[in-house]
C-alpha cells in the first residue's frame, strides 16, 4: 500500500526570507557605494592639494629662475664695469707716466740740475727690431747748461755681455745690418739718434756704455743696465 507524504505549504515564511535577503543585498550595495564615494573624497581632496602645492612650487622656481637671470646681468654688467674702469685706469697711469717723463725731459734742458751741465744722455730705449737677433735703439741727448750753446761732436756705443761663457763687447757700428750708422750729434736743446743692431748668435748683453766726443770738451761716459734700457719681451737676449 503506497505511502502518503504530507508537505506543510508556509509561503508567508519563505517570502519573508527572500525580503530579506533582498534587503541585506541593498544594504550591502549601498555601504559600499558610501564607502567609495568616502574614499573618492579623501582622493580627490589630496590631488587637489597636490596639485595646488605643485603650482607654488612652479612658481617659486619660476621666480627664483628669474632672480637668478637678474643678478647674473648685474655681475657681468659690474664685472665689464669694473673691467672698463680698471682699463682707463692703467691707460691715464700710462699717460701719466709719459707726461712726467716728458715733464722731466724738458725740465733738465731749462733747469739743469747743479753739477749737470753739459751734454748728457736724457734717454735710451732698446726694443725688437722685427727680426730674431734684430734689436733698434732710440737715445735723446740734451744740453744742460745755463747758456744757450749749439755743440756738434759724436758718440760711441757699446754693448758689453757674454757669449759662450765668455766676456764679449760689441760696438753697434759693427752690428749695423746695412752700412755704418752716423752716431754724430749737432743741435742746441735736444737730438735724436737711433739705429739697428744685429747681435751675434748665443750673444747675452748685460750693460750699455754710451761715450759723448764734444768738440772741444772732455769726453762724457754714461753707463746703463740693460734691463733699464729693454723694453721688449723676455730678456732680450740673443
Amino acid at each position: 500500500m503506497p505511502k502518503l507524504v504530507v508537505k506543510h505549504h508556509r509561503p508567508l515564511q519563505t517570502g519573508l526570507i527572500g525580503a530579506g535577503i533582498a534587503v541585506a543585498v541593498m544594504l550591502a550595495i549601498w555601504a559600499a557605494f558610501v564607502y567609495g564615494e568616502h574614499r573618492a573624497g579623501f582622493d580627490r581632496q589630496a590631488a587637489s592639494q597636490l596639485a595646488d602645492a605643485l603650482d607654488q612650487a612652479e612658481k617659486h622656481n619660476a621666480d627664483l629662475s628669474e632672480q637668478i637671470t637678474v643678478l647674473q646681468q648685474q655681475r657681468d654688467v659690474d664685472r665689464n664695469s669694473r673691467a672698463q674702469v680698471q682699463s682707463s685706469l692703467e691707460d691715464m697711469q700710462r699717460k701719466l707716466a709719459d707726461v712726467q717723463e716728458e715733464l722731466g725731459f724738458y725740465k733738465g734742458i731749462v733747469s739743469p740740475a747743479s753739477g749737470e751741465e753739459g751734454i748728457r744722455v736724457q734717454s735710451l730705449k732698446i726694443s725688437n727690431g722685427g727680426a730674431p737677433r734684430l734689436y733698434h735703439y732710440h737715445l735723446v741727448l740734451i744740453q744742460a747748461r745755463t747758456r744757450e750753446l749749439r755743440v756738434s761732436g759724436n758718440l760711441d756705443m757699446k754693448i758689453y755681455g757674454v757669449q759662450g761663457g765668455k766676456p764679449l763687447i760689441l760696438d753697434v757700428r759693427d752690428l749695423a745690418p746695412s752700412g755704418n750708422p752716423s752716431l754724430g750729434f749737432a743741435f742746441q736743446y735736444f737730438q735724436n739718434l737711433e739705429g739697428d743692431a744685429f747681435f751675434p748668435e748665443g750673444f747675452m748683453p748685460g750693460r750699455v756704455e754710451v761715450t759723448i766726443h764734444e768738440s772741444g770738451q772732455d769726453q762724457v761716459q754714461q753707463n746703463f743696465d740693460w734691463t733699464s734700457v729693454w723694453s721688449g719681451a723676455g730678456n732680450g737676449a740673443g
